[in-house]
């Protein structure tokens, strides 16, 4: 099969159109690590949320990074694609490269400084109150990790000729290519946008955890299920920041294509705050918080029952992400997943969830009447926007990939 073109330079041995079944073990020694994260800040006590969210991150990455991205590098090193063995070190490329690294973070320290939503955000309010002298050996580490980044990266690729090239370009005032320019403002948006997100709501999960402990109420009570859902809810989104942070070519992580199209980025968007906010609560209000147990007794056996069933969909939720390994992120193509429950259905993320919540609502809507609970605004506007997520999804793949959409003509 040949190699698609996806507009921007592939790294060697990624091209492949679809990640197979090796990267379910990859997620499951990430969720292995995100567990051994999150355990982390019951042992060492005087650890705050923020730092216990960027530890279990990091411990994540770490593994991600030993399992599957050091054998990729290990793999690829001795033979290139084209039968040639590493070019030789290109410094003013890699200079060209780093100018245009450099203009990115750039960009995200403005924009993370323009726009509330980012400087009034968890990740960026805490990296802001850290102090300037410890943080300063990390800056250098960082900066020696990223110079040494991109030369592998530059040297191991089979066409150098990247993104990041282009962006340095655009700085310097060479000629460039609008197009990989652009893509790349749409890959630092993605990042920083949903990196943002997910590191808030695991820092949110882990102040409830701290205030109420680990699991420590009754099995199947209420605040039980809160704990549950909490603790599933928290490995997601250290999986999913995992992902946002692990774009990275030298391991065949990288993002291949864009969303470009206005209407997937809203569909998108609207899934998730501030966007979602302000249309759930402005349009779709909450239909009140009556309890479950206003329709059967919590420790019940039909209270049992409904709290197992809607926690197993939740696990088949985090199943879903943990499949991506270090590849989760919305609105791009990192490889189609063919891996866990994506065996057996195109969106089972989107499945699992709204069975979930449907379930997860279900009662509240008993309680207070079901045409209250609609006239209110209950889960069904969350079907609409997921069904129209999963349709941009299939029309991505399509034009991402045509071997799909060859064979979908057959």
């Amino acid at each position: 099969m040949s190699r698609p073109s996806w507009g921007v330079a592939q790294p060697v041995r990624a091209n492949q159109e679809v990640a197979y079944g090796s990267l379910f073990p990859t997620g499951v020694a990430g969720f292995l690590a995100a567990l051994a994260g999150i355990g982390l800040p019951f042992w060492w006590t005087t650890l705050e949320a923020a730092p216990a969210m960027a530890i279990a991150v990091s411990v994540t990455l770490a593994v991600f990074v030993g399992i599957d991205g050091l054998p990729f590098v290990f793999r690829a090193w001795p033979v290139r694609t084209d039968g040639l063995q590493p070019r030789a070190m290109a410094m003013p490329r890699i200079g060209t490269k780093l100018v245009g690294l450099c203009a990115l973070l750039g960009l995200t320290i403005a924009v993370c400084v323009i726009f509330p939503f980012f400087w009034r955000s968890v990740l960026v309010q805490w990296i802001l109150a850290a102090n300037t002298f410890k943080l300063l050996p990390l800056l250098i580490l960082g900066c020696a990790v990223a110079i040494t980044y991109i030369a592998l990266t530059d040297r191991l690729m089979d066409e150098p000729d990247d993104y990041l090239l282009q962006v340095g370009k655009a700085v310097l005032l060479q000629d460039f290519r609008k197009p990989d320019v652009l893509f790349a403002l749409r890959v630092l948006a993605i990042k920083c946008f949903f990196l943002v997100l997910m590191f808030s709501g695991g820092v949110a999960n882990f102040e409830w955890l701290f205030n109420h402990g680990l699991l420590q109420a009754p099995a199947f009570s209420i605040e039980w299920l809160e704990g549950a859902l909490r603790l599933i809810y928290l490995v997601d989104v250290i999986l999913a920041a995992s992902g946002y942070v692990a774009t990275w070519k030298l391991f065949g992580w990288h993002v291949r294509a864009t969303e470009e199209t206005a209407r997937g980025w809203l569909v998108c968007l609207l899934c998730y705050d501030p966007f979602f906010s302000a249309l759930s609560g402005n349009f779709f209000p909450p239909s009140g918080a009556h309890s479950w147990s206003a329709v059967f007794p919590e420790g019940s056996a039909v209270f049992i029952a409904w709290s197992g069933v809607t926690l197993s969909f939740h696990i088949l939720y985090l199943w879903a992400t943990v499949a991506f390994g270090p590849r989760f992120s919305n609105l791009t193509h990192r490889g189609i997943i063919t891996a866990g429950p994506y065996r057996f259905m195109k969106h089972p993320a989107y499945l699992a969830k709204n069975i979930a919540w449907w379930l997860f609502a279900l009662p509240g809507l008993v309680a207070s009447g079901p045409m209250a609970g609609l006239a209110g605004g209950s889960r069904s506007h969350w079907l609409v926007w997921f069904m129209c997520c999963a349709l941009t999804r299939k029309n991505g793949c399509l034009r991402w990939i045509p071997s799909i959409a060859l064979m979908r003509k057959k």
